[in-house]
Parts: C-alpha cells; sequence; structure tokens
C-alpha cells in the first residue's frame, strides 16, 4: 500500500504538470486493494518475445478527472473488448505513460484483470499527443485501439495511418465524451522490450519515496528529489497569473511567478508545462521535464492546480536520450507544441 503513496507521488513529478497528486486514484487503488491482491510488477525483460500486452490509459484533459471518482471496471473494459476483438488473451498490462493518474490507473487495470503490471511505459515521462509515444516515433502501429467512455460506449479503431492519424481520431472522441476516455492497445513481449522506456514503475517509486520521506522528516522535498535525480531550480516565487482555457481536449495556458531576487518566470503548458521563459532567456523546453511544485506543501502541481498566490518552485529535470534525437525532436520538441524555435541543447551541458 506504502508503494501506491510512492508511485502516486513520484508519477505527479513525471507527468511534468499533466496532473497533481492523483490522490483520488490513489484513494481507488486503496479501497482495490482491501480485499484484492496487489499486482505483481514484473521487469519488461522477463516477458516472453510473443507475449500479449494491453496497453492502458486515460486520454482527454486532467480536469475532468477531478469531478468523479475512477472506475477500475471502466479502465479495465477496453482491454476485455480488444482481447475480443484480437481473439486474444492478454498475459499483462502496461502503462502507455508514467504520469500522475495515468501511473496509477494501470494498477487498478491490473488488479482488476488479475494480470501482473509491466515495470515499463512508452513516453517516460507525460506528453499530451498520442504520437508522441516511444512507440509511435519508431514506427509501430499503433492500432487497433479500443475505446471505452464512461457510459456505455465501445469502440475499436482498427487502423491508423500513423501515430498522429491515431491521435487525430481519438481527440474529437474524447472531446465529445467529456474529456474523458479509456483506452487499450496491445503490443508484444519483443516490441515493448525493444521500444518502451524501461523500469519506470520503479523509477517513479523511488522519487516518490524520496519525496514522502522528506516530507515526514520535515526536510525540503525539492532537495531530495534533486538528491535522487540530475536536475535544477529554475525559479522560486509566487504566482502572480495564470491563463488556462481547455480547447481541442487539451488544457492550454501559462502561468506568470514573480521570482524571489527580482524578475519573472512564465511557464507554459498544454497539459503539461512546455517552455519556461525567465527574461530574455528560455531556460527549459520540451522534451526536458518540467516540475513545479508548491513551495508550502512540497507537492509536484499539475497545470489544473496552480492557482494565484501559491509560492511555488520550477524544477527541470534533464530529457531522457531517446527524446532528443532528431526523429523524437520533431515529435516532442517546441516545434510540436506549437513554438517558432528548436530545442536548445545547451541547458543540458550546465545541467547533466
Amino acid at each position: 500500500m506504502e508503494n501506491t503513496r510512492y508511485l502516486g507521488m513520484g508519477a505527479a513529478v513525471l507527468s511534468a504538470g499533466g496532473g497533481s497528486y492523483p490522490y483520488l486514484e490513489y484513494l481507488g487503488t486503496r479501497e482495490l486493494l482491501e480485499d484484492r491482491p496487489a499486482a505483481d510488477l514484473v521487469p519488461p525483460e522477463t516477458l516472453a518475445d510473443d507475449a500479449h500486452v494491453a496497453l492502458v490509459a486515460m486520454v482527454g484533459a486532467p480536469l475532468p478527472m477531478f469531478e468523479r471518482f475512477v472506475d477500475p471496471a471502466h479502465f479495465a473494459r477496453p482491454v476485455g473488448v480488444l482481447a475480443r476483438h484480437l481473439g486474444v488473451t492478454f498475459d499483462a498490462v502496461m502503462g502507455y505513460e508514467i504520469g500522475s493518474m495515468n501511473g496509477l490507473i494501470p494498477v487498478m487495470v491490473a488488479v482488476e484483470t488479475d494480470l501482473p503490471l509491466v515495470d515499463a511505459d512508452t513516453l517516460g515521462r507525460s506528453f499530451p499527443e498520442v504520437q508522441m509515444s516511444g512507440f509511435a516515433i519508431a514506427g509501430l502501429d499503433m492500432a487497433p485501439i479500443a475505446i471505452s467512455d464512461i457510459r456505455d460506449n465501445d469502440l475499436i479503431l482498427a487502423r491508423a495511418a500513423s501515430g498522429k492519424w491515431a491521435e487525430e481520431m481519438l481527440r474529437p472522441i474524447a472531446t465529445a465524451c467529456g474529456s474523458i476516455i479509456a483506452i487499450a492497445g496491445a503490443h508484444t513481449g519483443r516490441e515493448i522490450k525493444e521500444h518502451a522506456h524501461l523500469g519506470t514503475y520503479s523509477r517513479a517509486i523511488r522519487i516518490g519515496r524520496a519525496i514522502v520521506n522528506a516530507q515526514r522528516q520535515h526536510r525540503d522535498p525539492v532537495a531530495a528529489l534533486l538528491a535522487d535525480e540530475p536536475g535544477a531550480v529554475l525559479a522560486t516565487g509566487k504566482v502572480i497569473d495564470v491563463e488556462r482555457r481547455t480547447e481541442g481536449g487539451f488544457v492550454r495556458g501559462r502561468a506568470r511567478i514573480d521570482a524571489a531576487g527580482g524578475g519573472a518566470a512564465v511557464v507554459h503548458f498544454q497539459n503539461e508545462y512546455s517552455v519556461v521563459e525567465m527574461g530574455d532567456r528560455r531556460r527549459a523546453m520540451v522534451p526536458d521535464l518540467i516540475a513545479v511544485f508548491d513551495s508550502d506543501r512540497g507537492e509536484p502541481l499539475g497545470t489544473e492546480a496552480l492557482r494565484y498566490g501559491q509560492h511555488v518552485t520550477v524544477v527541470r529535470l534533464p530529457p531522457l536520450p531517446r527524446h532528443v534525437t532528431l526523429k523524437a525532436l520533431a515529435v516532442v520538441g517546441p516545434r510540436a507544441f506549437g513554438f517558432d524555435f528548436d530545442y536548445d541543447h545547451s541547458n543540458n551541458e550546465v545541467n547533466p
């Protein structure tokens, strides 16, 4: 049970603002585990090459998820829909992304389906669009994908020409369904071992343990995080303005922070934090992992939780090496988020 709390906290950091600490999902997981055994977390290296693995996630905007408790049966439903469509029995469950609620939802699905959970994901963090998955970047077919809404509608996306087309078709479905859909895809053990980000659940648990233990011992959680992970504090200060809007299935906007020591930091976001500007310099940009912490509580804040008057700490963690290849940057770099500039590698020289 304690690892569930650690996982939720670490997944909130790796969400890069795609969600705060997933408290409702934590409560749902804890309730589910009261009368069921915990899912086994299995190393991806132990999967057979021909193993059938169901990949699961919530697609939509994080904000509407605060209006309802997560129903494990809802997020497990597309796994059954896809199994029947393909005529297979799944051997394990894996998450598409290790971010906030999408870090805990696969745990709930694994318990609900009585399947082991693979210690890996396809993003290594959170990104807002399907084509930003490492599987899509590698050219793997993302379809078929089963889709279930919170009512009683199930769909199959039988074919997608690319990851971008999968995104273009899933996003309006999510919007029509209240910005909340459960999805399930299918990949083999070999594909996961070759193209997934391995060990990300273990990483999230390790990060979460460092933060939670620091909170309990009244130490600085950000310092505890940076003792465990390479990275740097970019700014501390007070939120003086937040612009936020929901459009096209995304939460978009920016926050302005009156930084201690003078000056201001502007943090842009599209579900996740994308760029940090300070003065005339961009101090961080996707695929850097940008996290904003509540300085009083020491918890990572999702974009939906930013409020005027909060005292916050902005942190940059370096990108994963796989995210800064030319092929990956075309999909997860600043231009993919609508910015008119390229990724600046010089930040990595001072913050390895």
